[in-house]
This record gives C-alpha cells, structure tokens and sequence, in this order.
C-alpha cells in the first residue's frame, strides 16, 4: 500500500504536468487548487489507512480463533486417544486375568495327575528297590573284602619300600676325592680346599667316616716308603689327620691304604696315574659295608 507521502508525491506530479500542460494558472489559483486537492488526496490516505487498520484487527481476531480452534481439536483428539488407551489397558488386564486363572487351573489339574502317577510309580517300584538295595549290599561286603585285601598288598609292599629305603641308605657314600703327585703324601691347597667344604656335612652326620689311600703302581724305589702299601697308607692318614683338625671326632674317622688295587683310571698312561693317585673320603653308615 502506498503511503501518504507517495500520493502527495503523485498528486503533485500530476499537478506539474497540468501547470507545465496549460501554462495559464497563476500563482494564487495554483495555490488554492493545490491545497484542494492536498486536502482531499489526505482525506482518501486517513480513509485508507483506517480501513487497513480494520483489516488487520479483523486479520489478528481471525488468527486468534484459528488457534483456539486449533489448540481445541487437538485437545479433544488427546482426550479421544487417552480414552481409548484406557479402555484398551482395561480389556486387556481382564483378559489377562481370564488367561491366568485359566492357566493356574490347568496347572492344578496337571500337578494333581503327576502326583498320582508319582505315588503309583512309587507304591510298584519299592519291591524292585528293595531287590537294588540289597543287591547293593552284597557288592559292598564284596567290595570290603576287596578294599582289605588291597590294604593288605599296599601295607606289604610299604613295608618292602622301607627296607629298600634302609638299604639304600646303609650303602658307603663318597664325599670327597683328592689327588697326590708322585710319591708325595701332603695335602695340596686344592686338597686342603676340597675337604674343607665337605667338613661341615661330615660332622652333621653320624655315620662312620673312612679314608681310603690309593698309589697309582709305580714301583717304589727310594724315600721313606717302602712300597704303594705305605704310600697309600700315608695318603690316608695324611687327609685324616687334616679332617681331625677341623674339629671332627676323631673316633669316628678311619684310615684305611689300598696300594694300587683299586685303579679308576688306566695305570698305562700318566692321566690315568695321576687320577689313580687320591684319597676318597667315604660316609660308611652302620650296617653298609665297603
């Protein structure tokens, strides 16, 4: 819509075009003629513009009930929809308690024949039950007597166990090894060293404690021995004397020379020899024999 000002515009538009058309008008006819229309051109504005402002009352008014119309039907098909829910939840909760009640009965009903089935299964099985039970027992005094033989057998053979164990136990057992040089009956320091770290296991045990000296059978023939027996022997109280030094008791610790008759190693050779040439110090418990 157009406003004021755009039809004063107009209006004096339209008047130049007249002036500039005639060219007749004066000044004071101009004058009253422009106010005229002026006027009437604002008359038909004020006309215009109440009109405008009743179309948009009568718009608004229009608007507002639309809404409440609207807002009205959609609560109104709310209250339908909930309704309806309410009746549908109502149809099903009885249906449901039909169904339970229905369920609850047969139940009942299947309990009741199970029970009696139970029962009579029971009343014509004792008999057989009776047969299993006794039939039980006469495997389980089988079973005993089974049960006692194997106890037997087992205390038999724990008690052939033991004597092996006490066998095995009374064998000699070697602790230490060292060697000599040829013809020589002192302890080296790698001799010293050996026995030295078996002498806490011999004084912890109680069994007899034996040194035996061997020779390696090279024929002697200068020194103070007069043949592998005395060297032999020598070896041995030489290595017992030392134990003896290390607090062992010396009631317990026996020197005993081999010569050269019990070789571990080839005499024919000087590494077989050399090996030959020892003392073993041996734990010989009560009973074992060397």
């Amino acid at each position: 819509m157009l406003s004021r000002t755009a039809f004063t515009i107009i209006a004096l538009l339209g008047v130049a075009l007249v002036v500039s058309s005639c060219g007749k008008l004066n000044q004071e006819e101009f004058e009253m003629w422009k106010n005229e229309h002026v006027s009437q051109m604002e008359q038909a504005n004020s006309d215009m513009s109440g009109k405008i402002t009743m179309l948009e009352g009568k718009f608004d008014q229009h608007t507002t009930d639309m809404t409440e119309a609207i807002s009205k039907a959609k609560d109104e098909a709310i209250a339908v929809s909930q309704q309806g829910d309410a009746d549908t939840i109502a149809a099903a909760e009885q249906r449901a308690k039909e169904a339970d009640a229905q369920l609850h009965a047969n139940l009942t009903k299947a309990i009741d024949m199970k029970g009696n089935e139970a029962m009579d299964a029971a009343k014509s099985g004792d008999a057989s039950l009776q047969k299993q039970i006794d039939a039980v027992g006469t495997a389980g005094k089988a079973n005993d007597a089974a049960i006692k033989q194997i106890q037997s057998d087992l205390m038999a053979l724990s008690e052939k166990v033991t004597m092996v164990d006490m066998k095995a136990s009374a064998k000699p057992t070697l602790v230490a090894t060292v060697n000599f040089g040829s013809g020589q009956t002192g302890l080296s320091s790698a001799a010293k060293e050996m026995l030295d770290g078996v002498a806490d296991q011999l004084m912890a045990s109680d069994a007899q404690i034996v040194v035996v000296g061997h020779a390696d059978g090279t024929p002697v023939l200068r020194g103070s021995y007069r043949s592998n027996w005395d060297l032999s022997q020598a070896r041995a109280n030489s290595a017992a004397k030392y134990l003896k030094s290390k607090g062992i008791d010396a009631g317990r610790v026996e020197a005993v020379g081999m010569a050269h008759t019990k070789p571990i190693a080839p005499q024919g050779t000087a590494a077989g020899r050399a090996m030959n040439r020892r003392v073993e110090v041996i734990l010989l418990p009560a009973g074992a024999m060397m």
